[in-house]
């Protein structure tokens, strides 16, 4: 009974000791528990990272600044140089360039004019260095001027611009012809061959590349409102009346009147006709043999113009010909007689010593004695030389009939030696100041206005030798074209020289070497230094 009793007595207290355990593990529990206002630590930050991600967002914006402004400069510069003349030509000769003189006529033209180039912009540039010279020049011209507008286009994939264009044109239109036209009028325009800009130099065997001067007169021809058409009685009966050793400087002076705007067509001068309705000008150049009487009444007949006159003749007579009684008593009615000797230079000092395409000869200086002939030349200071050429003597400088006048005069040092004998057995005394061009004029009053025709007569052939009027010393194409264009009344012409075609090698002067230096490696170099001093100082902070 105790023992039953004691056990009732031991149970409550069993079950009391787990009623204040469950009640004390919450309270413990609750203890551990940080309290839910109470703040929680800060972490300390690591200064040398917040140092670091300072300078590294910095750096980072600054580079995408730098990145942003080299592609905007990138771009601004790539539309700059297609707008603007700023690529510089370093070659020898100056390839792709153009001459001062196209410069000023394109920046003062004033109406617009289409350059196409009948094949892919690609194609054409990647085609040779020919090719990349035309374009790098036919970009020039739209930079200096806009009213140039430069379109390449493919002929088989733009057959329609071929059509537009052939319909004004009596040849036929190929792959890579350049059309020069007036934008306001397709029949006025010219198609300048690939051929033709290219042309062989026997003398030298090098090719010259006569672009700018085929591209610039296509210019001219088309922006002149009123063309000069040219008739060149270059033969007689489908055979030349010169010299076959003439051929260079009769198509020389040819070509340099077509590279500057005039209309220059060949013409037989006993089959063909010397319309006055349809030329301007005429050009004899140095028959061998005389002229027939009906081809001396065509030619006066075409100086007289039924009263009207306002026609002109450029004569040249040459060592070369013959007896030309016919042609001698045309030249005497108009004040004008070509002796029958050649003005060699006896001061040896004064003497230029030329290469002619029939080989090296020491020969006269002339000075210019009618300055009205230079006017509009932008150097006069070049010398103009007169190989064996036939002094001229005025017959009369100013009657009712005309005026005479002398253009180009020797030194008085020269000596004369007769035509068809050795220069060895002429007499070296010095014969004076002999004239070898003159200019002779008729004039007459029509209902108050001045109407004229002139004659020019040149004592050489060889004053246009084909090597003398493509060699930039002298002032021979600069004069001869100023000449003709100052008896004529035209105003627009250009006379530029050929360029020989090599292979591009750079020649640069001291200061563009300075130049290429400060921007190759001195200023990468400062920028580098800089970056170094920029890098080190970070690192010590």
């Amino acid at each position: 009974m105790a023992e039953e009793k004691k056990n009732k007595q031991d149970k409550p207290a069993d079950k009391a000791a787990p009623e204040k355990t469950e009640k004390a593990a919450p309270e413990k529990m609750d203890a551990a528990k940080p309290a839910e206002n109470a703040e929680k630590p800060k972490k300390k930050r690591d200064p040398a990272m917040i140092k670091k991600l300072k300078y590294g967002g910095v750096a980072t914006a600054i580079t995408c600044v730098v990145v942003a402004v080299v592609i905007l400069l990138n771009v601004l510069v790539s539309r700059l140089v297609e707008r603007y003349p700023l690529k510089v030509d370093l070659t020898d000769n100056g390839m792709f360039e153009i001459s001062e003189q196209t410069e000023t006529y394109l920046k003062d033209l004033d109406k617009d004019v289409n350059f196409t180039v009948l094949m892919s912009e690609n194609s054409f540039e990647t085609n040779g260095i020919t090719f990349k010279m035309i374009s790098e020049m036919l970009n020039r011209y739209t930079q200096y001027s806009d009213k140039i507008h430069l379109t390449y286009a493919d002929p088989t994939a733009n057959p329609d611009v071929v059509s537009r264009y052939q319909k004004s044109y009596a040849g036929t239109l190929a792959e890579s012809d350049i059309i020069v036209s007036d934008a306001n009028d397709d029949t006025k325009m010219r198609v300048v061959k690939l051929s033709s800009l290219v042309s062989y130099d026997q003398q030298r065997n090098t090719y010259n590349f006569v672009g700018e001067q085929n591209l610039t007169a296509a210019l001219l021809y088309v922006t002149d409102a009123n063309p000069i058409s040219v008739a060149v009685l270059a033969t007689g009966n489908g055979s030349p009346i010169y010299n076959t050793s003439n051929n260079y400087s009769v198509g020389m002076f040819s070509s340099l009147l077509a590279s500057n705007g005039y209309d220059v067509e060949v013409i037989d001068i006993y089959t063909d006709t010397l319309d006055p309705e349809k030329f301007d000008l005429a050009v004899l150049p140095a028959p061998v043999n005389d002229l027939t009487p009906s081809a001396i009444e065509m030619i006066t007949t075409f100086l007289y113009n039924d009263g009207q006159y306002n026609k002109n003749m450029v004569y040249f007579a040459d060592f070369t010909q013959g007896d030309t009684p016919n042609v001698d008593e045309m030249l005497s009615t108009w004040g004008i007689e070509v002796t029958k000797n050649m003005a060699l230079e006896g001061n040896s000092s004064a003497a230029q010593q030329i290469t002619l395409t029939v080989g090296t000869a020491a020969v006269p200086a002339v000075t210019i004695a009618d300055e009205t002939y230079s006017e509009g030349m932008i150097n006069t200071t070049l010398p103009i030389v007169a190989p064996l050429c036939r002094p001229i003597n005025l017959l009369w400088e100013s009657t009712t009939s005309g005026i005479t006048t002398s253009v180009l005069q020797t030194s008085d040092t020269v000596y004369l030696s007769e035509m068809g004998k050795s220069t060895e057995e002429a007499d070296k005394t010095p014969a004076g100041k002999q004239t070898v061009m003159a200019v002779t004029s008729r004039k007459q009053m029509i209902d108050n206005v001045q109407h004229g025709s002139s004659i020019m007569v040149i004592g050489s052939m060889m004053v246009a030798d084909y090597a003398v009027l493509q060699n930039a010393s002298y002032n021979n194409a600069t004069f001869l074209v100023n000449a003709v264009n100052v008896m004529t009344g035209k105003t627009n012409s250009v006379v530029i020289s050929g360029k020989t075609i090599e292979e591009p090698t750079v020649a640069i002067t001291t200061n563009q070497a300075i130049g290429l230096m400060v921007f190759v490696f001195m200023i990468p170099m400062v920028i580098i230094i800089v970056g170094i001093v920029v890098i080190a100082r970070r690192k010590n902070r």
